[in-house]
């Protein structure tokens, strides 16, 4: 079995602390039968995380597309993720709040999607696909190639600024959503139960894809706490990984940090080797801290 796990661990300072003391013995003798393999990333600017690229990798495909991973989608369509976010205005500037913090019901993202469909109309080419509440998943046979743009997974609980995209195409959709948005009854309705109103959208993860899934089980319980700022919840989940998934006889485990992600694989080891992990077994913690 090849677990992948994303969001194994963040560079904020908080998380760092809260992994240095969290005990995870099951992860801690994973990674004392298996060995270091393949690398994927570069830093914590890069538009798609790393578990992504380590995803296309195996796939062999030459970059990440996540939008089209999601709907299992033919080469035919490129697609994009469409994802309802908050945009909080404050004195240093705009943060992206995260989806799920939304609390969108699929009574409301049915009714946001029927609106946002304006944009993207059918009778133009555009497919649309309701992964869930908050994301939303949109095809198009040529307009959406060579379009750029972060990961709603980067943008998430963070200032807008840095992520906002090159393209001038992107930018226009981003700005029309937000004027189709303002003012909406749904949102006039949120605001007045004390929620917040959906007023933009990001539009991320493009590509298409044409390789079948790769035989590994991706375990993501990780992502919306983390993208939430819920360490609690970030740190109980992680919890849950390693007295389950983890506790399982893997052949090959990947752990997906916001810089790097790492492979590690079932290799044969020499006899000095098999001493060395005996009587020292890898740090979980640093292992972690490294991504």
């Amino acid at each position: 079995m090849h677990l992948l796990i994303p969001h194994a661990s963040a560079l904020d300072e908080a998380a760092r602390h809260a992994l240095s003391g969290l005990p995870l013995p099951r992860l801690a003798a994973q990674l004392a039968r298996l060995s270091p393999a393949e690398t994927w990333g570069s830093d914590a600017h890069s538009p798609q995380p790393p578990h992504q690229f380590a995803l296309a990798a195996l796939r062999g495909e030459p970059a990440p597309a996540a939008a089209a991973w999601a709907v299992e989608a033919g080469p035919e369509l490129a697609w994009a993720l469409l994802s309802p976010v908050h945009l909080a205005v404050g004195s240093d500037g705009v943060d992206v709040l995260p989806p799920a913090a939304l609390n969108l019901s699929a009574s409301d993202a049915a009714q946001l999607c029927a609106l946002l469909r304006e944009l993207w109309p059918e009778q133009d080419g555009w497919q649309w696909r309701l992964l869930d509440a908050t994301h939303w998943a949109l095809g198009h046979a040529t307009a959406l190639d060579g379009l750029q743009a972060a990961s709603i997974e980067r943008v998430a609980g963070r200032p807008i600024e840095p992520w906002q995209p090159d393209s001038r195409l992107l930018r226009r959709w981003q700005n029309e959503a937000q004027m189709l948005l303002h003012g909406h009854a749904l949102n006039a309705a949120r605001e007045a139960r004390g929620e917040h109103p959906v007023n933009s959208v990001w539009i991320g993860d493009i590509g298409r894809s044409s390789a079948p899934p790769p035989d590994l089980t991706v375990d993501a319980r990780l992502t919306e706490p983390l993208l939430s700022g819920d360490l609690a919840a970030w740190v109980e989940a992680w919890q849950q990984l390693d007295a389950g998934p983890l506790a399982q006889p893997l052949t090959s485990l990947t752990l997906g940090g916001e810089r790097f992600a790492r492979r590690f694989t079932l290799q044969p080891l020499s006899l000095l080797e098999k001493l060395k992990r005996r009587w020292k077994a890898p740090d979980a913690a640093a292992v972690l801290e490294a991504l």
